[in-house]
């Protein structure tokens, strides 16, 4: 049976996984219907350096190898087999390096409005020019005032969360950590050698952090893969967690 391990975007950690995790480990259905759906076997989430409970550490000099090591010694501590990847954000970056690591390649990677720059290309790079501009003005302000660089409120209502219901909202806005600036600012190395394993990119419509025209442009980056269209903001996770878990579970 297949096993998932799902990494978190940006300033994220494995909390944004919750509903996810919750569609793809529910129980069979009682009683049982003549087509039953497809289950996962093991689902593990991580809190990548510097995030979730080790958000108070110094997040933006957390390092990308320090990241992409994580992944693959979670793998190998939970004992991982017949593996699915998903890669939220700038997760899709690592967990494709990670892949390239692993002594026994994953079954598939599943990137979720993946941020993939050109080789040698920071994942900042990858994004719009407003963007960019904003993180830049951000960034000083944060150095500054000598502190991690945390994305404001309203940024999150309205870049990340946009769509969602205002109760909605609410209920994560206190998760959001600091962002690893430094792993945003390295230049990220590409394999010349075949991908690993077959790779399906999540196209989200209406994501205004990745827009969908960055996102099929990063798509088509990758030799092969399947791209799949989900009408949601950029946190998919909790806007519709259901069909998400239904694309993920295709692969179990």
């Amino acid at each position: 049976m297949t096993d998932f391990l799902l990494v978190h975007g940006e300033g994220q950690g494995a909390w944004s996984w919750g509903k996810v995790w919750g569609h793809l480990t529910a129980p069979e259905e009682h009683p049982p219907k003549l087509y039953a759906r497809r289950r996962a076997n093991k689902v593990c989430t991580l809190d990548l350096p510097g995030h979730g409970p080790d958000a108070t550490g110094d997040t933006a000099q957390v390092r990308m190898e320090e990241c992409v090591h994580f992944i693959t010694r979670t793998v190998e501590r939970e004992g991982l087999k017949d593996l699915v990847l998903v890669g939220h954000g700038f997760a899709a970056s690592l967990i494709i390096q990670a892949a390239y690591q692993l002594t026994e390649p994953p079954k598939h990677l599943i990137l979720v409005a993946g941020v993939l720059p050109s080789n040698q290309r920071n994942m900042l790079d990858a994004l719009p020019r407003p963007t960019r501009t904003v993180f830049s003005l951000l960034d000083g302000l944060s150095k500054l005032l000598g502190q991690d660089l945390k994305l404001p409120k309203a940024v999150v209502e309205s870049v990340l969360c946009n769509g969602m219901g205002p109760m909605e909202v609410v209920e994560v806005l206190g998760f959001f950590g600091p962002l690893p600036t430094r792993v945003l600012k390295t230049k990220v190395p590409l394999e010349d050698s075949p991908l690993p394993c077959p790779i399906t990119y999540v196209e989200l419509t209406r994501d205004r952090l990745v827009p969908p025209e960055a996102q099929e442009r990063m798509a088509q980056r990758i030799p092969g893969a399947e791209i799949v269209t989900l009408d949601s903001c950029h946190q998919v996770m909790f806007e519709n967690p259901r069909q998400l878990a239904d694309v993920l579970l295709r692969f179990a």
